[in-house]
């Protein structure tokens, strides 16, 4: 059936080879699963992190999360080559068979960059309205990746004013990334530590979390994990646990974020990073510690500050986060070269979100852990974190303004660290409804809009178009019923 969806699908190799693939959706051979729900993406947001998905998707994972269809043209159909990039935003239940959660309701999670309905077997979880998904293609990835929140949002995406679309916009840039800044500063470096890797990452003791003597310099200072990190440092830590001084290291050191007047702060470019003035400013403050969080500098910026330091400032001792890398899509050999370097040095270590979550879980509990993170959130969004921050929404997968375009852009390294990019995935769909209404029409089925309601059929002169309303629910909870659950041409009520 020519169904208007299409998938876009990268070069497992080659993450700079990417199409957007025509795809028409199978009928089902069998109804849904116990336990299961079909849903679909509404919003999506699309950051360098979608980059280490693509590098690393072998490693952790993260291709087995939505596999491509075995029914794409070839050789997209082909696993071995091509793969799904997953993204982080909003999507809907169309249906369910999972008691406590209905057709209708939205979830925070792990979706493809599509409109593609997928099968998800979810469990519940704590706190309430969590669940997690245990099919096979998540059991091979980290935790961080299982698990769906019921979203508590002022409507359906469709549905919002774009106030309210700005808005959850933001959320779902932001909110992937948020954790880790927040954890970082609260826990990785709090009275209280974790080790940046989790439970299985060693010996992390308080002496190495203190920061009431140290200065903490921000690599890559404008990114947005960098920005809730500092945010974090600036406005909710108690006085007394430091830092000395915070210097962010940026491309665009003008940001006014980037500093504040509640401790001492600086904010340059790459090229003064280790000027006489900054490494005076830094010496100014007698550290006896210098703390790295390194959220993917420049090529070389780790280097240059290291040399500095240990010339400059011989006695204090430096110790590197390791947060995120540089937004590329293909590393050259002398790019992997540097990376093995930085993995070797003994100053450094890597954060890891999701075992420090594991370890977080473990210790307070999953219900405190969300209930404070959802209190730190509510307080970087009101001190404004979007101020000076320009926001995109694009539609759908393919084509220069949908997912395709954004995948492009990052590949070529044009995607500004301060743009926040999302994808509406609801986009369409009544034209979708439309051809499925007319392929019906010329087979044995009934049509879409006559199954759904008696008077709202296809007339002589054409389709007479139901209200808004019932528009809106066949979208939600029929539409794609329709494609996956429902044999012999049984339609499901809609949600009223």
């Amino acid at each position: 059936m020519p169904f208007p969806l299409s998938i876009h699908v990268v070069n497992k190799s080659n993450n700079t080879l990417h199409h957007t693939v025509p795809y028409a959706p199978p009928f089902p051979t069998s109804t849904l699963q116990e336990g299961h729900v079909t849903a679909r993406a509404s919003l999506i947001s699309l950051t360098s992190n979608n980059l280490a998905y693509a590098r690393l998707g072998s490693l952790w994972r993260w291709w087995s999360a939505y596999e491509v269809p075995s029914s794409l043209a070839a050789p997209y159909n082909d696993r071995e080559q091509y793969g799904i990039v997953p993204a982080w935003g909003y999507g809907l239940v169309l249906s369910s068979r999972v008691p406590g959660l209905e057709a209708g309701t939205q979830l925070w999670g792990f979706w493809p960059p599509n409109s593609m309905p997928v099968d998800l077997e979810l469990v519940p979880d704590k706190p309430a309205g969590h669940w997690r998904d245990v099919t096979d293609a998540r059991s091979g990835m980290m935790s961080y990746y299982h698990r769906y929140q019921v979203a508590n949002l002022p409507g359906n995406i469709s549905d919002l004013s774009r106030e309210e679309l700005e808005k959850v916009a933001w959320q779902t840039v932001f909110l992937p990334l948020f954790a880790c800044g927040y954890w970082t500063s609260q826990y990785v470096l709090g009275s209280e530590p974790v080790h940046p890797f989790g439970a299985p990452g060693g010996e992390w003791t308080k002496e190495d979390a203190d920061l009431s003597k140290a200065v903490v310099i921000s690599l890559s200072a404008s990114g947005k994990t960098a920005r809730a990190f500092t945010g974090t440092l600036f406005h909710s830590r108690e006085p007394s646990t430091g830092p000395l001084g915070v210097l962010a290291v940026t491309s665009k050191p003008d940001a006014e974020w980037l500093t504040t007047d509640k401790l001492p702060s600086k904010a340059v470019a790459y090229a003064d990073a280790t000027s006489d003035d900054t490494v005076e400013w830094i010496r100014g403050l007698t550290p006896e510690r210098i703390v790295i969080v390194d959220f993917g500098g420049r090529a070389g910026s780790l280097d240059n500050l290291m040399i500095t330091l240990k010339n400059s400032l011989p006695s204090a001792s430096v110790k590197i986060i390791g947060i995120g890398g540089t937004a590329t899509a293909m590393q050259s050999p002398s790019e992997l070269a540097a990376f093995a370097k930085m993995a070797q040095m003994v100053e450094r270590v890597q954060m890891n979100t999701s075992s420090v979550r594991d370890a977080l879980f473990e210790r307070y509990g999953a219900k405190a852990v969300f209930e404070e993170l959802d209190e730190a959130w509510k307080g970087f969004e009101g001190r404004g974190f979007s101020k000076g921050l320009k926001l995109k929404v694009g539609r759908g997968a393919g084509g220069e303004d949908g997912f395709e375009g954004g995948w492009q852009v990052l590949c070529e390294g044009r995607a500004d660290a301060v743009d926040g990019v999302v994808y509406r995935m609801d986009v369409g769909l009544l034209s979708i409804a439309l051809s499925m209404n007319a392929e019906m029409q010329r087979g044995s089925c009934p049509s879409l809009f006559a199954a759904a309601q008696p008077h709202e059929a296809m007339t002589s002169s054409g389709l007479e178009l139901p209200s808004k309303r019932r528009i809106r629910n066949m979208m939600t909870s029929r539409l794609f019923t329709v494609f996956y659950q429902l044999s012999n041409c049984q339609i499901s009520e809609a949600i009223e």
